[in-house]
């Protein structure tokens, strides 16, 4: 757990802790249920220290997990022609879910939507709970979009517009059961993952982008 994590994790970890300590110190063992549930929601919320390859033409994974789906024709108004390329990311219970920065870029805009609450490995979880982010790169715009799954319901971002990051910075975290879609512009990246693909945050290359002029800039 880092600095960033522990003001998040806290209001998860406190409660079952000052539960449970005192039954443990009285020597009963449901006191030990509530201490175990901390230590997972502790190392649930952990902060693995990361070093991206910085190379700017690798699209990098925004968050550990696999790869769900590789769509190549999705809408999207911030990129060029309102059309892109997504790449699905589900994280189990069990992953990092501290998200990072696929590419380095600017932060345009950051929108919270949705208020649905599926789990985040079903289609319905597009109308939950997320933050779409959207970053203007050197060779164009770009979108993060964080989605929530069906426990916590809650996004904590550490970025906001305006803000430049690097490959691999740390953008936020999920609480609990979530996925990450990263949008790239029609045509701008070959694609180096499939479904199935088990991925890093930071460090998995989800896709390489194609020489060229950049693209049009971010729209909201």
């Amino acid at each position: 757990m880092s600095r960033q994590t522990w003001p998040v994790s806290r209001r998860y970890v406190l409660p079952p802790l000052a539960l449970g300590a005192p039954l443990v110190a009285s020597g009963r063992r449901s006191g030990w249920v509530l201490v175990g549930v901390a230590a997972t929601v502790v190392a649930f919320f952990r902060d693995p220290s990361r070093r991206s390859a910085q190379d700017p033409s690798v699209v990098y994974a925004a968050s550990d997990g696999y790869v769900t789906g590789v769509d190549q024709d999705v809408e999207d108004e911030a990129l060029p022609g309102g059309r892109g390329t997504r790449i699905t990311v589900f994280l189990s219970l069990t992953n990092v879910h501290v998200n990072r920065a696929p590419l380095p870029g600017r932060l345009v805009t950051s929108q919270q939507l949705g208020d649905g609450f599926a789990p985040a490995l079903f289609k319905g979880a597009a109308d939950n709970r997320r933050n779409r982010l959207v970053f203007e790169g050197e060779r164009g715009p770009f979108v993060v979009v964080q989605v929530a799954g069906a426990l916590a319901r809650t996004i904590t971002n550490w970025v906001r517009p305006g803000d430049v990051v690097t490959s691999g910075q740390r953008l936020g975290v999920i609480h609990f059961g979530s996925r990450t879609d990263v949008l790239l512009p029609a045509g701008s990246a070959e694609v180096l993952v499939k479904k199935g693909t088990r991925v890093r945050g930071g460090v998995t290359e989800l896709a390489r982008l194609l020489p060229g002029a950049p693209a049009a800039p971010a729209s909201s």
